[in-house]
C-alpha cells in the first residue's frame, strides 16, 4: 500500500475482510475486554488481600481471597489463551481472503504488467505485504486499542480511589502519549 493511503481506507479494508466473520471478531471483542476486566481486578482483590492482612483477619478470609485471586489468574490465562486462538483464526482467514482477492486482481492483469514484473516478485507482493499489513492490524488492534482500554480503566479505578491521583496519572499518561507521538 502507497504512503498516502488514508485512514479511512484502511478502515474500509479492515471492514471488508471482517465483516463476514463478525460473529468470530464479536467473541474475540469479548474476550479481550474480559481479559481487560480481569487485569484490572486482580489488583483489587490482592488489595483486599493486605486489607484483611493488616486488619487480622481471619484465616478464612484470607483463604477466601488467596482462592478467589487464584480462580481470576486462571480465567486470566484461560481468556488470554482463547484470545489468541480467536485473534490468529481471524487473522488468518482475513489475511488468506485478502491473498485470493489480490491474486485473482493479478490473473486480469494484461501481459505487458506480467512480462516487467517476476512471478516470484508477484508472489512476494502477495504474500509479504499482506503479512505485513495483517501485522500492521494484529499490532494496531490487540495490543494499541486493548491498551489504551486498559489505560481507560485504570485511570477510572485511580479516579474512583483518588480524584488528585486519577489527576496526577492522566497528566503523566497524556504527556508521555503526546511524547511519543
Amino acid at each position: 500500500m502507497s504512503a498516502n493511503v488514508s485512514a479511512r481506507q484502511y478502515g474500509d479494508l479492515l471492514v471488508r475482510y471482517l465483516k463476514p466473520q463478525w460473529p468470530k471478531v464479536v467473541v474475540l471483542a469479548a474476550l479481550l475486554l474480559g481479559s481487560i476486566a480481569l487485569q484490572l481486578v486482580n489488583p483489587q482483590i490482592l488489595g483486599g488481600f493486605v486489607d484483611i492482612i493488616q486488619q487480622g483477619g481471619a484465616g478464612d478470609a484470607l483463604a477466601g481471597a488467596a482462592l478467589l485471586f487464584l480462580a481470576v489468574v486462571l480465567i486470566g490465562q484461560v481468556t488470554s489463551a482463547a484470545t489468541t486462538y480467536f485473534s490468529e483464526d481471524v487473522g488468518w482467514t482475513a489475511t488468506n481472503a485478502m491473498r485470493v482477492d489480490l491474486a485473482a486482481h493479478l490473473l486480469y492483469l494484461d501481459l505487458g504488467f506480467h512480462q516487467v514484473h517476476s512471478s516470484g516478485e508477484l508472489i512476494e507482493r502477495i504474500d509479504g505485504d499482506v503479512d505485513a499489513l495483517a501485522s500492521f492490524f494484529s499490532t494496531f488492534v490487540i495490543n494499541i486499542l486493548g491498551n489504551l482500554i486498559l489505560l481507560a480503566g485504570i485511570l477510572i479505578l485511580l479516579y474512583a480511589m483518588d480524584w488528585r491521583m486519577g489527576l496526577a496519572i492522566t497528566l503523566f499518561a497524556a504527556i508521555s502519549l503526546a511524547l511519543l507521538f
